[in-house]
């Protein structure tokens, strides 16, 4: 004889998990970026936190690293917008809610918190531009008009610092008692022609950093 099934409750009974829906690329990217950034403001914490302050070659360096990391989860962050956007979170029926309320109640804050409201606002005022009357794609269109000025800015520059030598130090005196050849041999031009290669790229030194791994 076989044993009748007691009747159970439907959402305390266990339900296969579908995970087709999930942007699994878009949040285990995310996930790598912010474990990497947390390790070093972490270490950056830690380091401050001594009696003895590091060195500031070695803060300079932490520092580099963070920011490169910030860098990249911000592109990260931007590459899946709009499939974030589009993402709606929600528990799972056999989620103990009672127990735990508070963890529920900030995985779903909808609302920034005061520090990045903060930084909205800041972000908003420094920009001059009046978003509230302005719509999205107007400014879009002024973010990548700002990103041409610069761009032309930094060419303008490069060129202009092409046009001049800046090694050696001579002064007018010692230059006029040269010769025409030693004179035309002071001042080279400080652009090479020489591609130089990086001996490591970004990606390495971040995993190297966090992983602790060698190539």
């Amino acid at each position: 004889m076989t044993d009748t099934p007691s009747n159970t409750d439907p959402l305390q009974s266990a339900i296969a998990p579908d995970f087709s829906s999930v942007p699994t690329q878009a949040l285990d990217a995310l996930r790598m970026k912010f474990s990497q950034l947390t390790a070093s403001l972490s270490k950056i914490r830690d380091e401050m936190s001594r009696a003895e302050l590091p060195q500031w070659y070695t803060l300079q360096a932490q520092l580099t690293v963070t920011l490169s990391q910030l860098s990249s989860l911000t592109n990260t962050l931007d590459h899946y917008e709009e499939t974030l956007d589009a993402t709606v979170a929600y528990p799972l029926p056999s989620f103990p809610t009672t127990a735990h309320e508070g963890l529920i109640t900030t995985l779903m804050r909808k609302k920034n918190i005061p520090e990045v409201d903060e930084w909205i606002k800041d972000a908003k005022e420094t920009n001059g531009l009046d978003v509230d009357s302005l719509s999205d794609a107007e400014i879009k269109k002024l973010i990548n008009k700002d990103k041409d000025i610069t761009s032309w800015a930094t060419k303008c520059l490069l060129d202009e610092r092409a046009k001049h030598s800046y090694t050696g130090l001579y002064t007018t005196k010692e230059r006029q008692t040269e010769s025409i050849d030693d004179r035309d041999n002071l001042y080279t031009s400080s652009v090479s022609n020489v591609k130089t290669s990086r001996p490591f790229s970004v990606d390495k030194v971040l995993k190297f950093v966090n992983q602790g791994e060698s190539y």
